[in-house]
């Protein structure tokens, strides 16, 4: 089973030191005000974040052979406990995973450097009004037009779009709505190119996306970033670890509920004796614990399972983690809000971000 190496461990103190001092209960009102703090995107990018996916071939930090996946989900279990809400995941391992697949060239190494040294995110448009969280029924259509491309379409929820300068878009180029993953590409938009209108917004976890209105929007042949068959390839593979990195920062988010319920129960008093000594809601309490736990574990058995080579296993092992945050990980929320009373639904206090943030992990790439 994974367990975090003295660099991970490393990495766990820096982090947590980075979202105590700028993600603390005082600040919660000012999380999200805009698309993208800039501060602290910098900083993210010194402190070596943004870099943790790529190879070092790409100016990144993983060697030859490495996936970088357990120095991912040790980073993103303290972003989840810090409730960070920059666009993280968007960027480096949507956008980033994307990229990286693509082929060898001059943009691609452009794209990843920008990433990596904390340039403007990189949005990535999958999901569409009418497809209900199925990113496979695509509407919008990319053709042929002379030398490039023309497309048109409306894409929803796009991750990381509302403070990007280029954004990844999911088109059809064959087929129609509702043949599957066939027939689809991924090509780079610039937000403020002509006949595209990006419009922004905050959702109801304090993270920001975007919707994306293509109107015969004209790119050249290079927007071309993965074509039919290859992009498919790469969306499941991304997905996939998406996935398991948010089930990574649920289980960092429940972790940090089940500690303050647990701090509140025993601070807490009622005819005179401390909430924690009644036995019934100790027992809410250990479920759950047994809950994070079991959560945890699934998210270490995928890393465990990445680094033996056993991609399949990974995968199966990624899901069972979602399903678990999206399951267990809400339960755990709704537990924390109850058991404060009162409390737990004032805005003062973080349960309320926090089981907002599972419920957006939840639909963010359902089952």
């Amino acid at each position: 089973m994974f367990a975090p190496n003295d660099d991970q461990q490393l990495l766990i103190d820096s982090a947590r030191r980075f979202t105590q001092k700028h993600y603390a209960d005082d600040k919660l009102g000012q999380m999200g005000e805009a698309p993208l703090n800039t501060t602290l995107w910098a900083e993210m990018a010194e402190a070596g974040w943004l870099m943790l996916p790529f190879a070092e071939a790409d100016g990144g930090l993983q060697g030859e052979g490495q996936s970088g996946l357990g120095d991912c989900v040790s980073l993103f279990e303290v972003l989840g406990e810090g409730l960070v809400v920059e666009p993280v995941l968007a960027s480096t391992i949507l956008a980033g995973g994307l990229i990286a697949a693509s082929a060898e060239s001059q943009q691609r190494s452009d794209l990843i450097e920008g990433i990596v040294s904390g340039g403007a995110p990189i949005g990535v448009a999958l999901h569409e009004p009418r497809a209900r969280h199925d990113i496979w029924y695509c509407e919008a259509r990319a053709t042929r037009s002379g030398d490039g491309w023309t497309l048109s379409g409306h894409k929803s929820l796009a991750h990381g779009a509302a403070a990007a300068e280029t954004i990844i878009v999911l088109a059809r180029i064959d087929g129609e709505p509702g043949s599957g993953d066939a027939g689809l590409g991924l090509f780079l938009v610039p937000a403020d190119g002509a006949g595209v209108t990006v419009t922004p917004y905050r959702l109801r976890d304090d993270h920001w996306a975007a919707d994306v209105a293509l109107d015969n929007a004209a790119v050249g042949a290079d927007a071309l970033l993965l074509d039919t068959g290859a992009a498919a390839e790469a969306l499941h593979k991304v997905i996939d670890k998406a996935r398991l990195l948010l089930a990574a920062e649920g289980t960092g988010i429940m972790r940090r509920l089940c500690l303050a319920t647990q701090a509140y129960t025993m601070d807490r008093k009622q005819f005179g004796v401390p909430l924690a000594t009644f036995q019934v809601l100790q027992h809410r309490m250990v479920d759950m614990s047994v809950a994070f736990d079991q959560t945890r574990s699934l998210v270490y058995e995928a890393v465990t399972h990445d680094a033996a080579g056993d991609a399949d296993a990974m995968t199966r092992a990624a899901r069972a983690a979602y399903r678990a945050v999206s399951e267990d990980g809400v339960e755990v929320g709704k537990q924390a809000v109850q058991l404060h009373g009162g409390m737990g639904m004032s805005e003062e206090l973080p349960l309320g971000r926090a089981l907002r943030r599972l419920l957006a992990i939840r639909q963010a790439f359902p089952l």
